[in-house]
């Protein structure tokens, strides 16, 4: 299908495309005076709210779902916790690999 057989994208899709655009704009120009850590925390919220907007037009996979879960675990958890964002991150990367190695094949 070319780009201009298909229905133009939903206000609401666009809208919130343009918004994770903007949070990750600024969330790049605040790690040039934030704390190292910091741009973990943001790169893993950027990907929570992707996914997040990925469930809010319709797409219901449940391994997306249960990654982007368990960053909402992540970003509203108590700051200052045990968390190993390491470890977590690699964790997470292996699950959203996992889930589109099966999405994408099928």
């Amino acid at each position: 299908m070319s780009r201009g057989d298909s229905a133009p994208p939903s206000p609401r899709l666009v809208e919130d495309i343009a918004l994770l655009a903007a949070y990750l704009l600024s969330s790049g120009r605040g790690l040039l005076q934030e704390p190292p850590d910091y741009g973990a925390i943001r790169c893993a919220d950027a990907a929570r709210r992707a996914l997040e907007t990925l469930e809010e037009h319709g797409v219901h996979e449940p391994r997306l779902t249960a990654v982007r879960a368990r960053l909402d675990d992540i970003m509203f958890a108590p700051m200052g916790g045990s968390l190993d964002i390491s470890d977590t991150l690699d964790e997470l990367c292996g699950m959203l690999a996992d889930a589109l190695r099966e999405t994408t094949s099928s």
